[in-house]
């Protein structure tokens, strides 16, 4: 098998090559560990967020189809009405200084975002944020192009452990469910926030494009991989559970 991952990761290339199999993208289940985040001062910063989940994702959709399923689920919600009180409420008990008018802002601000990104080229599930970058390159598995799946291609940053190695593979996907099997030593971060920013952070979670998520596949935080129907067994074994609200959001059931 030819490959453009490193060599350590050879073996989860042999396993996401399955991924080509479906038009429409393809289940994969990892057991993996979240890349996390590191806070605070020089010299005795700590790593939080950095969880032992088993996922299951759908690989290869497009991120534009999960922007413009999200501007029409947060058009239906205003439509709907009492979005923007709900929202503040919500952010209110982060932040009791959140007013109606931060829930206000954050709802335009998203409405400007799904603008400019429907406004890029569609790429798979290459974020449209993101500028195309040479560092990034697709995986590819005997000439074939894996899809939803990219490889790091620059250079090593000496010094820092948590930097992109070359020929690491990365998945990108939606979530369909997750369960937690091992809390990261440290916790979750929770920062200090605005009151716009906290009502964001709720609304996106409300929304398709919230499920986006990047995985990092390497043999050192990644210790299975399955995909099509050995993750959907995996799903069933593990009791990872779907909400049937993503599906309706994600797929053709809900246009």
């Amino acid at each position: 098998m030819k490959t453009n991952a490193s060599t350590d990761s050879t073996y989860l290339a042999r396993h996401l090559s399955a991924l080509t199999r479906e038009d429409q993208g393809n289940l994969m289940a990892a057991l993996v560990y979240k890349v996390g985040v590191e806070r605070g001062p020089m010299g005795s910063k700590k790593v939080y967020g950095d969880d032992l989940v088993h996922t299951l994702i759908w690989t290869g959709f497009s991120y534009k189809a999960l922007i413009k399923r999200s501007e029409r689920k947060l058009q239906k919600l205003l439509d709907k009405g009492g979005l923007l009180s709900a929202l503040a409420k919500a952010a209110w008990q982060e932040n009791n200084r959140t007013e109606v008018g931060d829930a206000c802002l954050a709802v335009q601000e998203f409405q400007e975002w799904f603008r400019r990104s429907l406004a890029v080229r569609d790429e798979g599930t290459e974020d449209p944020r993101i500028p195309q970058d040479p560092l990034w390159v697709p995986l590819n598995v005997d000439g074939v192009k894996i899809r939803g799946a990219r490889v790091y291609n620059g250079v090593e940053r000496m010094g820092d452990p948590r930097a992109p190695k070359p020929g690491t593979i990365y998945v990108q996907g939606v979530k369909l469910g997750e369960i937690v099997v091992h809390t990261g030593s440290n916790g979750n971060w929770k920062p200090e926030s605005s009151p716009k920013t906290i009502a964001k952070r709720i609304l996106k979670s409300m929304l398709p494009v919230g499920l986006f998520v990047q995985y990092k596949l390497d043999p050192e935080r990644c210790m299975d991989v399955k995909v099509g129907d050995s993750a959907s067994r995996v799903a069933s074994e593990k009791n990872i559970q779907i909400n049937p609200g993503v599906l309706r959001d994600l797929f053709k059931i809900a246009p």
